[in-house]
């Protein structure tokens, strides 16, 4: 992946409609089972160096210095304080804003250039503030209005780049301004990702500290990223609106610091894999409602005790589970299912009980033991972690004969009728026997 240590400036990529700050490698659509793992260690890995390059960015900008105007001052084109850069002229509020000290609160947008873009990147600021003259102070905490109240959602408005951000809520309304495609928001101080975004189809967001997921809205939007660029790896917890980003939104969710999961749907219908690691003890909530684009996804709980799931989602082929403490689940139907032949679900944990089993392969089709087996999925589990008392034997005339190497039996439903091959497969968590040496 190529970082550098400044953010690009000017207007950003005239006729691309997808824009980002890192142009590395991304997830691939369809990862290879077995290596959600890797690939979501690798993004992270990128991830963290973006954003380390990211904040490393000292450069001043020459060509974004907006001019503040105090209230009543010689030259304001306003009744109260403002800046203004070209043709863009924004009221400030009294409240919030500190100019010699590089904090702006920006409030009603008087005036905007034709081209619509909004950039508030490193902004710098000359003019004066009373008696205080102002020499290329730097922006270090910018805001936007709490509410659609200032204008935002009728000026003209089509790209927005900032960074320095100290918060982000509805400045656009709650139905947004009708122009506004594209933006790139960026801060160090931010530590909830909030705030209602509209008629975008673009959003990159940079919020390193950043640990929650809020109750963020999205209102007829129709983005095509990559969810990395959205949604950070290290989020703690999720709250609602991250599955209404929409189908354009693909890639793999890579998720490596959860406790919290109570939101509903985490997926985006166009994202095709995740990759959890669950730190918390009860994994709870919603996170498969509407992924109907999910097909691999991989859970690591060291801690979790307990499921309890409220809508599965019934798309996906590829599941690996590895939640050693977990025994039994408060709702067994609303675990993640498979439904597809040659599917499969590898479960490193040890043995969950057969009701629970059985609702996660219940989508397969179920076959008599004397017809063809190619409609089985696959479990993969370990002997030594008790899946052996969950099998039935190989029977009739098909079984024996196309059962895949490790094959140990088959898992029936409470009929009799097959749906899975159960296959020996390894486990990190397997206790091996010992032995003893003796010398004499």
């Amino acid at each position: 992946m190529t970082t550098t240590n400044t953010v690009p400036y000017g207007k950003p990529d005239a006729g691309k409609p997808h824009v980002r700050f890192d142009e590395g490698e991304v997830a691939s659509a369809k990862p290879r089972r077995g290596s959600l793992l890797y690939n979501g260690v690798r993004k992270l890995a990128c991830g963290l160096l973006c954003f380390a390059a990211f904040a490393a960015a000292s450069v001043v900008r020459a060509d974004n210095v907006w001019t503040y105007y105090a209230a009543g001052a010689d030259g304001n084109p306003t009744d109260a304080a403002c800046v203004v850069h070209g043709e863009w002229i924004i009221k400030t509020s009294a409240s919030g804003t500190n100019p010699a000290n590089g904090v702006l609160s920006l409030d009603l947008i008087v005036s905007a250039p034709a081209d619509g873009i909004l950039d508030l990147r490193d902004v710098v600021l000359v003019g004066t503030n009373g008696k205080t003259v102002l020499d290329n102070v730097p922006v270090t905490s910018m805001r936007f209005p709490v509410n659609d109240s200032k204008g935002w959602d009728s000026a003209n408005i089509v790209e927005v780049y900032a960074n320095n951000l100290a918060s982000y809520d509805e400045p656009f309304g709650r139905s947004g301004t009708a122009n506004t495609r594209l933006m790139h928001l960026a801060s160090t101080t931010m530590t909830a990702i909030t705030g209602r975004y509209c008629n975008l189809t673009n959003l990159v967001l940079n919020m390193p500290n950043a640990t929650a997921w809020s109750s963020t809205t999205f209102h007829n939007c129709s983005l095509t990223n990559d969810i990395a660029e959205i949604v950070h790896p290290w989020l703690r917890t999720i709250g609602g609106g991250m599955g209404a980003l929409g189908a354009g939104v693909t890639g793999t969710l890579v998720l490596t610091n959860l406790y919290d999961c109570g939101g509903n749907g985490v997926f985006p219908a166009g994202v095709s894999a995740g990759h959890f690691v669950f730190n918390g003890t009860d994994f709870q909530g919603q996170p498969f409602r509407g992924a109907t684009g999910l097909r691999d996804f991989e859970l690591v709980a060291p801690v979790c005790t307990n499921f309890n799931l409220g809508y599965n989602s019934s798309n996906v082929t590829n599941i690996v589970l590895d939640a050693p403490l977990v025994i039994s689940t408060h709702n067994k139907t609303q675990l993640p299912l498979v439904s597809a032949a040659k599917s499969s679900v590898w479960f490193k944990n040890a043995a969950l009980g057969i009701d629970v089993v059985r609702a996660m392969v219940s989508g397969v089709t179920a076959v008599a033991s004397n017809k063809n087996q190619d409609k089985y999925c696959t479990i993969y589990c370990s002997k030594r972690m008790g899946w052996k008392k969950l099998a039935s034997p190989l029977e009739g005339a098909y079984e024996p004969a196309l059962a895949p190497d490790g094959c140990f039996g088959v898992l029936a439903d409470a009929s009799g009728n097959r749906r899975a091959w159960m296959v020996h497969r390894d486990s990190p968590h397997d206790k091996h026997p010992g032995f003893v040496c003796i010398l004499r």
